[in-house]
């Protein structure tokens, strides 16, 4: 019984020693990994599609060997929180305090809609944590940063969809078609319908669009503000169709795009569709209306020409695994590998090293050359160059299923801002207005 009773106490002993190692060895490998939180519409197409490019992303960096801090490789580990935002603020923030306070992510990407980011922002101020937030439109999270930047520092906006950087692509995409309706159709002064969602982002894209509409030689044929969850725009477009517009300026990122598109083509409303339609920023833009959406042109992330050396390539290789080109393809992508190259430079994962790293960040990602504002920028801290050299969001065009980069096209320019002129990439084809446009537009002559 006595030796029995010693096998057993030195059987609990080992045990307790093998299960001892086991979890500091268990314990030093999770410590070791670098945990990078999504957060986003996850029940949305364009919230699924995010989160997946910026998992592509982790999943080669951790096929590489990881990401080397101090001498050390660290893999990464991936946590992808719904937000909701779409459709709850309160949603949004709980998730944002969730992805922090229970998660304990080291870094966030991601966030869409700006009325949630703006609150979502709040909390990561808070908390002191590295927010490289992509696709909001509103200025006001980057004029943040320079009005109070001891607090908001942690934040970098990785996003060129500024309602200010919009206006510059837009109207230069604006201007490029006109200019089309002035050559095709004879039409000297083009009528321009000004439409989009009823959401903060596009308040200021519909204010100074209203104003350099006639500033450069076009009318405003009307303003329409649908709701951001629409899912009728009969009555809109066709009012927009009685009111003579040849041109339709379309401003989206809710599911009110996607109705837009499909009762564009229904309707064969006899005026172009551009603008910025995230729903049409992916292919699968063509299985949700049908095809109806055919000749329809918006700023996007994606079109298959040479932006940089790694744009085609990837382009290619994510159509090919997924069958289909997500939304935000490079933004997340990009955004991950520019938190790796950030981490590398610093050498470690201490915030305040880590804010600095990125503020020097010259990154060349498959979006562009990637840099942001200094913080005593006067208008926006942390917030993504944007220009010809740097990041922009070239307009693209579908036509019978393909999407061809369409601008820049080397011409077009708003007002004094000639950076665009001369800018073309290899790949970009001309514009092309829809036949029904043209037929309809003819025959009235």
């Amino acid at each position: 019984m006595i030796a029995s009773d010693k096998k057993m106490k030195w059987w609990c002993i080992g045990l307790v020693v093998c299960l001892s190692i086991y979890m500091t060895v268990t314990l030093g490998h999770a410590q070791e990994k670098i945990k990078i939180g999504y957060i986003g519409p996850l029940k949305f197409p364009v919230g699924e599609e995010c989160s997946l490019t910026a998992g592509i992303a982790v999943e080669e960096i951790n096929a590489a060997g990881g990401v080397r801090v101090g001498g050390k490789m660290r893999k990464i580990e991936f946590v992808k929180v719904d937000s909701n935002e779409m459709h709850s603020l309160p949603d949004a923030v709980n998730a944002m305090e969730r992805i922090i306070n229970a998660d304990k992510v080291d870094f966030i990407v991601g966030g869409y809609r700006s009325e949630a980011v703006l609150a979502m922002q709040e909390v990561a101020a808070d908390h002191k944590v590295i927010w490289l937030n992509g696709y909001i439109g509103s200025p006001e999270p980057a004029t943040r940063v320079v009005k109070n930047y001891n607090r908001y520092k942690y934040y970098f906006r990785f996003s060129n969809l500024n309602s200010m950087h919009q206006n510059k692509m837009g109207f230069n995409e604006l201007l490029m078609v006109a200019e089309t309706v002035r050559t095709k159709l004879g039409i000297k002064k083009p009528r321009v319908a000004v439409l989009g969602e009823k959401v903060l982002w596009v308040d200021p894209v519909v204010n100074l669009a209203l104003k350099s509409i006639p500033e450069n030689g076009m009318e405003v044929a009307g303003e329409w503000r649908p709701s951001f969850f629409a899912e009728d725009v009969t009555a809109e477009l066709t009012a927009i169709k009685n009111a003579g517009a040849q041109i339709i300026y379309f401003m989206a990122c809710g599911p009110v795009g996607a109705v837009v598109s499909k009762q564009w083509g229904e309707l064969q409303i006899p005026a172009a569709l551009i603008g910025l339609n995230c729903n049409a920023m992916t292919d699968r833009i063509m299985e949700t209306t049908g095809g109806l959406n055919n000749y329809e042109a918006t700023l996007s992330c994606f079109g298959e020409a040479d932006v940089t050396p790694k744009t085609v390539p990837f382009i290619r290789k994510i159509k090919k695994a997924y069958g289909y080109t997500p939304t935000c393809c490079g933004t997340l992508y990009d955004m991950v590998y520019v938190l790796k190259d950030a981490i590398e430079r610093a050498g470690t994962l201490d915030k305040d090293a880590m804010v600095t790293a990125l503020e020097k960040t010259n990154y060349v990602g498959v979006w562009g050359g990637i840099a942001f504002t200094p913080k005593d920028n006067p208008q926006f801290g942390h917030d993504i160059v944007f220009g010809p050299h740097n990041v922009i969001n070239p307009v693209i065009q579908w036509i019978d299923g393909k999407a061809s980069v369409v601008w820049p096209d080397g011409k077009a320019f708003l007002g004094t801002d000639k950076s665009w002129v001369g800018v073309k990439y290899k790949g970009t084809k001309d514009y092309e207005l829809p036949p029904w446009v043209v037929k309809y537009w003819k025959d009235k002559k």
